[in-house]
């Protein structure tokens, strides 16, 4: 350097008062001003910058100080590295932040519990939920260190309770939400096995998990603590514990919660009263819910948000009770809250489910008219009632109009019009649907063939039923019980209404017998049925004779039908009992139709694969 050392020296003092006065800026000016003047690294000079440059989130400008103080040979700390990691915090520099710890521990220094927090929050701001994990591994081996164990504070365990809580944020997939609040409550476990002071922030992180997961008990335990502990909690926390009963139906729970809460000062806000409302949805307990509302609206001084408005309606729609349902939308208009197409959906739902088809189209239409667009399962609510009035063009309208909002339709969907098909007799069509819904992006699972194979085999189209099956085969679904029971009692219907000889069905129930598949209940009634019908005339003549043993119409019928059937049949013996010998002509009479019990029992299996239950369609299953 050509300046005088006097100059030197100022320059010096000057770089060591402005640290010492916090002039962060003028530091860094100071101390490019050394660097520019070709002087070497300075030990008090680097350690003022790379404070400096945390404070202003410089991190290129701490990094290269480390670099230059490292080829100076001037010692680094764990300290020095822990201001560059505050500035890569500063600046969500995560991949930076993990090369400075990666660093470290290649130098041999450990990292300090608070430059562990600077990586944890650079990671969880960059949104590197993995990252974060593996963050916290580098904590617990520096706890579990057995020369010098690190001792964190409890703000570093909030700082890795926060940094996971980023992974059960509301745009996270359901899977994601779960783990990461699972995730939560072992950071927090971990915290008490560290015997750690537990703080009224680590109670909420700890409660808001509880509340994702819907651990109700562990929810209203962590309250009794934090209150033991000196940390009472607030209204959100309070919010969360009420959140976690409501995911399980605990009204009595959330009814408590919200006397405690009163009884300590606290008033229930909006989050706090829609949890009781989701509660009574639950639990089933609409009348609750509405008194809930009324409380709400009354004596806790709280207007009802659409929050609210949607659980009440989805208690509407769980109970089919589509005039209230009606009513809530209207008071809605009131009350200037704007309906989303999510409560539309549920009012339609609930219109479905109370057998009030009339009101579904109109409500369709109207949340149309209001810019809204139904969702799949709302369409599809939609199209039963298509289906059930044997509309088939309006049902075709509906799916083009799926397509022009880009609604996806799903195999729910696509049953239900196979269903409208199936009552317009377009069988042609029928099987045409289904093989074209894989080129639609769908593909076809067991219910859907099931439904076509039921259909065809009640038109008496034995070609087109083994088309079906084939189909299946080759896209890699096997028939099971089920699908054998749609084309038994398909064929078997066709058998009575002389369309077929009963040779077909029971030419199916050796098929499945062949597979190691047994005919259950549903299956035998349908043959027996379909046997005693051949053997003494139709079904309405049987059902003028209450009386008759069912036995005794079936020794009319086919002598290997029992041998086929495996001896497994238990229908009514005693003629001396009218009720059950009467059972045997109603069994009949319903095992054409989707009404029959043992086809609803059947049908439950089906319901469970997500098609049955969609939007209060019924009879969806074969």
């Amino acid at each position: 350097s050509t300046e005088p050392a006097w100059a030197l020296g100022a320059l010096h003092d000057a770089v060591t008062q402005a640290a010492l006065g916090g002039e962060h800026q003028k530091v860094l000016r100071l101390a490019h001003k050394w660097d520019q003047a070709g002087l070497p690294p300075d030990a008090a000079i680097g350690w003022a910058t790379v404070k400096a440059a945390a404070a202003r989130g410089v991190w290129e400008v701490g990094a290269a100080m480390l670099n230059d103080l490292e080829s100076a040979g001037v010692p680094l700390t764990p300290h020095h590295f822990e201001c560059v990691l505050r500035a890569c915090d500063r600046k969500a520099r995560w991949q930076e932040a993990l090369a400075l710890l990666g660093r470290m521990q290649a130098a041999s220094l450990r990292p300090t519990s608070a430059a562990l927090e600077c990586a944890l929050r650079a990671c969880s701001k960059a949104d590197q939920q993995e990252m974060v994990e593996a963050v916290w591994e580098v904590l617990r081996a520096e706890v579990a260190n057995p020369s010098a164990p690190l001792r964190p504070p409890m703000r570093t365990y909030n700082t890795l309770m926060r940094a996971l809580s980023g992974g059960i944020g509301p745009k996270r997939v359901d899977g994601a939400r779960r783990r990461g609040a699972e995730q939560v409550l072992l950071a927090f476990d971990e915290a008490v096995r560290l015997r750690l002071t537990l703080d009224e922030t680590a109670y909420k992180h700890a409660l808001r998990a509880c509340d994702l997961l819907g651990e109700w008990r562990r929810a209203l335990d962590l309250l009794d603590e934090s209150r033991a502990a000196g940390a009472p909690a607030d209204v959100l926390s309070y919010g969360n514990a009420m959140s976690a009963c409501a995911r399980n139906g605990r009204v009595g729970n959330v009814l408590q919660l919200l006397d405690k809460m009163r009884a300590d000062g606290l008033q229930p806000n909006a989050f706090c009263y829609n949890s009781a409302l989701i509660a009574c949805t639950r639990a089933s307990r609409l009348p609750q819910a509405l008194s809930i509302l009324r409380e709400m609206e009354g004596e806790g001084g709280v207007e009802p948000t659409t929050h609210s408005y949607a659980a009440l309606l989805r208690a509407c729609s769980g109970a089919g009770d589509w005039r209230t349902a009606v009513q809530l939308l209207r008071r809605m208009e009131r009350l200037e809250l704007k309906a989303e197409a999510v409560h539309y959906g549920l009012a339609i739902n609930a219109c479905s489910r109370g057998g009030e088809d009339g009101k579904i189209m109109s409500l369709l239409r109207e949340m149309q008219g209001m810019g809204l667009h139904p969702d799949v399962a709302t369409f599809t609510t939609a199209l039963s009632v298509c289906a059930a009035n044997n509309q088939l063009p309006r049902a075709l309208s509906l799916i083009e109009r799926m397509y022009s909002l880009e609604v996806a339709p799903d195999v729910a969907t696509y049953n239900v019009l196979l269903q409208a098909c199936d009552r317009a007799a377009k069988h042609t069509e029928m099987v045409g649907l289904v093989q074209s819904m894989p080129k639609l992006g769908v593909e076809p699972n067991v219910v859907n063939y099931n439904t076509a194979i039921r259909a065809l085999g009640r038109a008496g189209d034995l070609k087109r039923v083994a088309e079906m099956f084939s189909m299946m085969r080759s896209r890699g679904l096997e028939p099971e019980v089920s699908t054998f029971r749609a084309a038994i009692n398909g064929t078997c219907d066709a058998a009575v209404a002389g369309l077929l000889e009963l040779d077909a069905p029971l030419g199916r129930l050796r098929e499945m017998r062949e597979l190691g598949l047994q005919p259950d209940v549903a299956i035998q009634h349908s043959l027996l049925s379909a046997a005693a019908a051949a053997a003494i005339g139709p079904l309405p003549t049987l059902a003028l004779l209450p009386a008759l043993p069912f036995l005794r119409a079936v020794d009319f019928a086919r002598t290997d039908l029992r041998r086929l059937l495996g001896g497994g049949v238990r229908p009514p013996a005693a003629a001396s009992e009218p009720a059950e010998a009467a059972a045997g002509p109603q069994a009949e009479e319903s095992d054409g139709g989707e009404e029959d019990e043992s086809d609803k029992e059947g049908g439950e299996e089906e319901e469970r694969r997500g098609v049955g239950g969609v939007g209060g369609v019924g009879g969806v299953g074969g």
